[in-house]
């Protein structure tokens, strides 16, 4: 019969070893359990690193060409010129790929800073977003164009691409959405084509349901925020959707969005990122 080793007979080098793994166990799993904020970033050691918000929030009013806070950005502002190019560079990459596409070809953009840009709406609310006073403004139809997007989509239209936008705006703000986006004669009519309907019959405006709404590909893709009570994540709402798109013969030559949640995940051929200096939805 095995004689019973005691703990104390265990060599002092394997005892050391073994109160260290299950010290790093823990540790690991205090970690896990530990929120983290969804913004991951350095922390300052002192306050000479970081920017004053007071003077951070002039320095975006000077790029947006409007220093005094009107809500409305200059035509030939930093931020207008920025966007400009970026609607350029969109242009170039699918004047250049029309041709050499098997099949139907398309674009998916953002909403809000891709091709509406939410300025206004930043002034009146000093950068503190609130649900309700949002969907005055996204309800009223109230945001303009974002600088060369507007030419930029419609010349891709011409072309032959189907026009998909896809925006986190809730499904009940859908149709401010798409009156806002082309010209109903409600507030600002900002002039883009219209969604291209899908070839199995869905609008091309992709607004966000809710969870008990959610398609088969969202419940797929979000399964486990669902099974936590959440809702779908930015970067897996709008993979899953572009995946659907391509699912129904689409090859998605450009997406376009002014977050980095927009354009992560793939299923696109490139990415277009638009100035946003405003906010940041990881």
């Amino acid at each position: 019969m095995r004689a019973h080793t005691s703990p104390r007979r265990l060599p002092r080098l394997l005892v050391a070893a073994l109160v260290a793994a299950v010290a790093t166990i823990a540790a690991a799993v205090a970690i896990a359990a530990d929120p983290q904020p969804a913004i991951q970033t350095s922390t300052p050691k002192s306050e000479s690193n970081i920017t004053n918000i007071d003077v951070l929030r002039q320095q975006i009013r000077n790029y947006y060409g409007d220093p005094l806070g009107t809500g409305t950005f200059g035509s030939d502002s930093n931020y207008a010129n920025e966007a400009s190019s970026a609607a350029a560079a969109g242009a170039r990459w699918l004047s250049a790929r029309s041709h050499a596409v098997k099949g139907e070809k398309a674009i998916v953009l953002d909403v809000d800073d891709t091709t509406l840009a939410t300025w206004n709406y930043e002034i009146f609310s000093n950068w503190a977003f609130n649900p309700a006073t949002n969907a005055t403004f996204v309800l009223g139809q109230l945001f303009p164009a974002v600088p060369g997007m507007v030419q930029m989509v419609s010349d891709a239209a011409g072309e032959g691409y189907a026009v998909f936008y896809l925006t986190g705006r809730p499904q009940t703000q859908e149709g401010a959405t798409r009156g806002n986006l082309t010209s109903d004669g409600v507030g600002v009519d900002a002039g883009y084509p219209a969604p291209t309907t899908l070839s199995n019959g869905e609008d091309g405006l992709f607004t966000k349901p809710a969870v008990a709404d959610y398609p088969d590909y969202l419940k797929t893709a979000c399964a486990d925020e669902i099974a936590a009570g959440k809702t779908c994540t930015t970067v897996h709402y709008k993979t899953a959707t572009r995946a659907h798109i391509e699912s129904l013969g689409y090859e998605i030559v450009g997406n376009f969005g002014d977050q980095f949640s927009d354009l992560e995940g793939g299923h696109a051929d490139r990415t277009f990122k638009l100035p946003n200096p405003n906010y940041f939805l990881p």
